[in-house]
């Protein structure tokens, strides 16, 4: 298992990136006009604001993932009596 300090630090990384990431998915998917031009592929589909939508949920989901195993190693290390 990690140290308190490491798995409380995961944690909030992990938190931000889910919030962020939802946002900025939300953002694509809404087709959000002022989303600056260059992320786009030339000569790409014409759907990009939904595959970078889809894709910025799924790394969403992935870091939601993490956030609870960060959250288990500090219900572990509470368990166990460790402190920050």
């Amino acid at each position: 298992m990690t140290s308190p300090a490491c798995s409380v630090c995961c944690g909030g990384l992990s938190a931000f990136a889910v919030v962020f990431l939802l946002c900025l998915s939300s953002l694509f998917n809404s087709n959000y006009p002022y989303m600056p031009k260059d992320w786009k592929v030339e000569g790409g589909p014409s759907n990009q604001h939904e595959i970078a939508a889809r894709n910025c949920f799924w790394t969403a989901v992935i870091y939601g993932g993490f956030l609870g195993l960060s959250l288990m190693c500090c219900v572990n290390n509470k368990a166990r009596g460790r402190r920050l």
